[in-house]
């Protein structure tokens, strides 16, 4: 297989992150530094990231309700309380599937399947992502167009698929926003941008996975099946 696909595979990191370490020489095969990603690996194969050994694993896929205050990241020692600290030793291989900012809870997956990794995140495959937004006061129409139709922040363009009213008044309002792509602080950045102050920002569903009863801090783990499935509608993601 390709040495890429043999470091997601291995829970190391994701694919994306796999072609940056080996184009930055921190690879070895059998002892030989290896700088193409598509270069050819076995089981067998002697492979080393950054001096360490690593092999490939089982996959696994949990299910994860993130609370605030925790940063998703694997590594970060500034970071008072990082996702990896709620899972035991033996996952620390595992990585999250994207990212949500330190101030938003909810759904997040974490997994050593970099090619679910891949399609989950890339824009490409439109993976809706609805979120529960809590705003300090009404939505406009106009403004609601003007999320749909995505407005220009710092050079990129931010957008909504969707927005659906949950419960209004005339201190805040509440509302379901999807979206199709994820760029940093993506909601946050839009609806500060349009006048609006976001008071709870949690994410409830990915594709057709939810977040259901799941507590915060809690988490669950599926079966590859089960979750490509609740994922990907398109059989050619799968």
């Amino acid at each position: 297989m390709r040495l890429n696909v043999y470091i997601s595979k291995s829970g190391y990191c994701s694919r994306r992150k796999a072609d940056l370490l080996i184009k930055e020489s921190k690879v070895t095969v059998n002892g030989a530094i290896i700088d193409k990603p598509f270069y050819e690996v076995d089981k067998n194969s002697n492979v080393c990231v950054g001096g360490n050994n690593i092999s490939i694993k089982d996959y696994v896929y949990i299910v994860f309700n993130k609370p605030k205050g925790v940063t998703t990241t694997c590594h970060d020692k500034f970071a008072d309380k990082k996702i990896v600290d709620f899972f035991p030793e033996k996952f620390r291989g595992i990585f999250p599937v994207g990212r949500l900012d330190k101030d938003t809870s909810g759904l997040i997956i974490l997994t050593n399947d970099g090619k679910l990794c891949y399609q989950v995140t890339h824009p490409k495959f439109q993976i809706e992502k609805e979120y529960k937004i809590i705003l300090d006061k009404v939505l406009s129409k106009n403004d609601i167009q003007k999320a749909i139709k995505g407005i220009s922040d710092t050079g990129e363009l931010l957008k909504v698929k969707k927005i659906n009213l949950f419960k209004e008044s005339p201190f805040q309002s509440s509302y379901g926003v999807v979206i199709s792509e994820g760029k940093k602080r993506h909601l946050r950045r839009l609806f500060n941008a349009l006048g609006y102050y976001v008071i709870d920002l949690k994410r409830i569903r990915i594709g057709d996975l939810s977040i259901g009863n799941l507590k915060s801090g809690d988490y669950i783990f599926l079966e590859k099946e089960k979750i490509y499935h609740l994922l990907f509608a398109n059989p050619k993601l799968k």
